[in-house]
């Protein structure tokens, strides 16, 4: 006659050899015999969790632990059934139960490390899997939640080398093949992160998280509809979401690529639903709502990025509260940059409305711009940033003056110039250039290369050079900066001059455009110095802008006097320089020189 504890051993054999069914029935009829057999319900629990019956694992793992509630291991497996589930309250207070009662539980620790993570608790997420790592240096499923955690926190090349250290101790591990794909993605290791994705769905084509990686990635190559495909199958494969899936932020980034933004903010609302104090998800709705021309649900959305403690650099927090367009009767105001050189730029529009509600302004930009600010109207005073602020009454950021004044998309404040060049310049940069005897062409190549994205939206010299062919034009190399070593790779013809070296400043490049017919810029700096100038601007735009160009259309609201060259498919900055030439070469046939 076979013991209960004997039958116990023989079900183990079966279930760690794979023969589930085998050890099923054993497990169910030591339970018909000892109903309170802790250990068969347990085991039970398990494997009917290892084989996809969660409801059911959930109901015998509760009575495993009802029986023995000082169990470590019932808490542990019933915590993961939890987690499986999307339960990860639930299950972080299990783990925790059950490492307090056997804290050396190396398996439990690396779990706990997921919920947590998933939960976007990123430290303590971090703390678990280093407490896992300690009692077990090569458990592999702790490397690859703490490479998660890693990435949840910005460090994707640290999260890629946890990933591989996990990928080594278990090359068959699919959520490790993702987590790898995740960790290239940042590092804009497209390719690499394609194939990692492709791996982890050849082991395991169910992996939602893998499926979701590989659409990112895709709508990053340009693939659209492959991406949407892949979107899809996560989609089928995780109905209805865990609490913290990123699956629609992810959709939601992707559609931006592809230039489809009312969509992007469908998806982001939808992952608001689950998480609506993610300020960074915030802002991704107002960037997209922005995007599709839908301002007045947009500034609100766009404010959020104040919220966002993962930025860099971190966000201004200041005493003073900030203004939301009352009448300021008499008080002072700062009114400060926050974001890139160009961004100041537009929005400096807003500094004489400000003034005009009847308050001090105090405008404080990047010492770059400092030169240029004698044109601007409005402020009392205007300070750089890093000098030490006056007193003051109230504070807003530049990009946040859109959301006082409620600026609708028909309703942009767009009367240029609203900056002015310094005349002794303009005199002497007309001197500098001789009189025009051909059409005057400024160029601006490159962005700054630390802005994210930035090798999407410079099309560098040699995605330009084709313009320079145009004859009946003078071209004036306007680039400043790293985008300048473009000039040692190029051929270029007589009719260029590169004045990099002569620009002292953002002032002198003001009075250089004023001399000029028309600047071609990419989407940086000095095509808004243009815009806020009145030159006739030729802006060129990836496929997918930033948000202030919109989609659709070739004019500007922000800039009357720019036309917009897209894009019509990412990377394609040969169609866009051949338009241009060819609405140049007609251009110069009506050019006359001024006198």
């Amino acid at each position: 006659m076979v013991t209960l504890s004997q039958a116990l051993l023989i079900a183990l054999d079966h279930h760690q050899a794979g023969r589930v069914a085998e050890a099923e029935d054993i497990y169910r009829r030591i339970l018909n015999a000892d109903p309170e057999h802790a250990d068969a319900m347990e085991l039970l629990g398990v494997l009917a969790a290892q084989t996809g019956r969660f409801n059911a694992a959930g109901r015998i793992l509760r009575l495993a632990v009802a029986l023995r509630p000082e169990g470590a291991g019932g808490l542990s497996n019933l915590a993961g059934v939890e987690q499986s589930a999307g339960a990860l309250d639930a299950a972080v207070r299990l783990y925790g139960r059950a490492l307090r009662l056997m804290p050396g539980l190396a398996d439990a620790h690396a779990s706990h490390a997921g919920a947590l993570r998933r939960l976007g608790r990123t430290e303590a997420a971090l703390l678990a899997a280093g407490r896992a790592l300690a009692l077990a240096p090569g458990h592999a499923d702790a490397l690859v939640n703490r490479a998660a955690a890693l990435l949840s926190s910005g460090d994707a090349a640290s999260a890629e080398l946890c990933a591989r250290r996990s990928l080594r101790l278990n090359a068959r591990s699919a959520v490790a093949h993702a987590t790898l794909a995740a960790a290239l993605a940042p590092q804009r290791r497209w390719k690499e992160a394609e194939t990692a994705a492709r791996d982890s769905l050849a082991l395991d084509g169910n992996a939602g998280e893998a499926w979701e990686v590989l659409g990112a990635v895709l709508a990053k190559l340009g693939r659209f509809p492959e991406s949407l495909e892949a979107f899809a199958a996560a989609e089928r494969l995780r109905p209805g979401l865990s609490p913290n899936s990123s699956l629609y932020a992810a959709r939601g980034t992707a559609l931006i690529a592809m230039a489809r933004p009312a969509e992007a903010a469908a998806d982001f609302d939808r992952a608001l639903a689950d998480r609506p104090q993610d300020a960074g998800l915030h802002w991704n709705l107002g960037f997209a709502r922005l995007m599709a021309g839908d301002y007045g649900r947009g500034w609100p959305e766009f404010d959020w990025r104040r919220h966002d403690d993962r930025a860099e650099p971190p966000w201004r927090r200041l005493n003073q509260p900030t203004w939301r367009g009352e009448p300021l009767s008499g008080r002072t105001i700062l009114l400060y940059a926050e974001q890139g050189l160009g961004d100041t730029l537009q929005f400096l529009r807003y500094v004489p409305l400000v003034a005009a509600r009847g308050g001090r302004v105090v405008l404080e930009v990047q010492r770059p711009l400092l030169s240029l600010m004698s044109g601007v109207e409005g402020a009392a005073q205007v300070i750089a940033r890093g000098d030490p602020l006056p007193p003051f009454d109230l504070e807003c950021p530049l990009m946040s003056l859109p959301r006082a004044f409620g600026t609708v998309l028909d309703g942009v404040p767009a009367d240029v110039p609203y900056l002015r060049p310094d005349p002794v310049r303009v005199a002497r940069w007309r001197e500098r250039l001789g009189a025009p005897t051909a059409l005057r062409v400024g160029v601006v190549w490159a962005g700054n290369p630390r802005f994210p994205g930035d090798e999407d939206r410079s099309p560098r010299l040699a995605g330009l050079r084709g313009l320079l062919d145009v004859p009946g034009c003078r071209y004036y190399g306007l680039q400043m900066g790293p985008g300048r070593a473009d000039l040692a790779d190029t051929a270029l013809p007589d009719a260029f001059t590169d004045l990099g070296p002569e620009i002292a400043d953002f002032a002198d490049t003001a009075a250089i455009m004023a001399n000029l017919d028309l600047v071609v810029s990419s989407c940086t700096g000095p095509a808004h110095l243009a815009g806020a100038l009145g030159v006739p601007l030729w802006l060129a735009l990836p496929f997918s802008p930033d948000w202030r160009w919109l989609t659709g259309r070739d004019d500007s609201p922000w800039y009357p006097t720019a036309r917009l060259f897209r894009q019509p498919a990412p990377g394609d900055w040969l169609s866009v320089a051949g338009r241009m030439a060819a609405e140049l070469a007609a251009l110069v046939q009506r050019f006359s020189p001024s006198p």
